[in-house]
């Protein structure tokens, strides 16, 4: 359950809503991490499941995870979807993705990824037993509930904004199971990410949510510093 939308023109930003159940534990805000190889990135984390749906690392690479939950069945997967995008912190392109991808879908639920760079987008997407490549379009939304209803809904509203901010806390509108920013009786937007990227580093504000989105969210701010240009890896053709 989460919306992903992007723009480029001036510097790339993802904007970036994430929605899970009203039972689950709260997520920790972004902090920076070190993988083991010595890669540093920023991630929010997921106290239940131990991964995360969304990173972005010392390389200018970010990667965001949607759920598939209109594809799932009854089979029975052993793999966190957010273990996937903590396990890719360390790529330096969106080719080295590709390459190392395959290796980790097997036994995990369907799921879109996005990966980015510089001015590259490029999807995934696994489908429980196959992976295929797409071209992304915004907005990307995944639900549990009514899926293509939603889809449209937020389709619909994305037309008819021309501010991706106001687009993504759903401005103006009273929130339900369509608006992007969501509630509903057993499920609501809990975060809302904007990284914006510059030459020199990436700044990620994440809004934190309270039940019911009856409180102004909790902004926190974190900055990456980028390695420089001539260290970093290019991105596939």
């Amino acid at each position: 359950m989460c919306t992903l939308t992007w723009r480029d023109e001036d510097g790339l930003e993802i904007f970036f809503n994430r929605d899970e159940r009203k039972t689950r534990s709260r997520a920790l805000p972004p902090q920076e991490i070190t993988s083991p190889d010595g890669t540093r990135y920023l991630s929010p984390i997921d106290p239940d499941a131990g991964g995360t749906w969304m990173l972005v690392n010392e390389h200018g690479l970010a990667v965001c995870l949607l759920n598939r939950w209109h594809q799932e069945s009854a089979q029975v997967f052993n793999k966190s979807r957010g273990q996937i995008v903590a396990a890719l912190a360390s790529e330096r392109s969106v080719q080295e993705i590709a390459a190392h991808l395959p290796a980790l879908c097997p036994d995990a639920k369907p799921f879109d990824l996005v990966a980015f760079l510089a001015k590259e987008a490029r999807g995934f997407r696994w489908d429980g037993s196959q992976l295929t490549f797409f071209e992304p379009e915004m907005p990307l939304t995944s639900s549990s509930y009514c899926f293509e209803e939603v889809r449209k809904a937020r389709s619909q509203a994305f037309s008819q904004s021309d501010n991706l901010e106001d687009f993504q806390a759903s401005a103006r509108q009273s929130k339900s199971a369509f608006t992007v920013r969501m509630n509903r009786p057993d499920a609501q937007t809990w975060s809302r990410s904007h990284l914006v990227y510059s030459p020199q580093s990436v700044r990620w504000d994440y809004w934190e949510e309270f039940p019911d989105l009856e409180e102004e969210p909790r902004l926190h701010q974190i900055t990456l510093t980028l390695r420089r240009t001539s260290e970093r890896s290019p991105s596939s053709p």
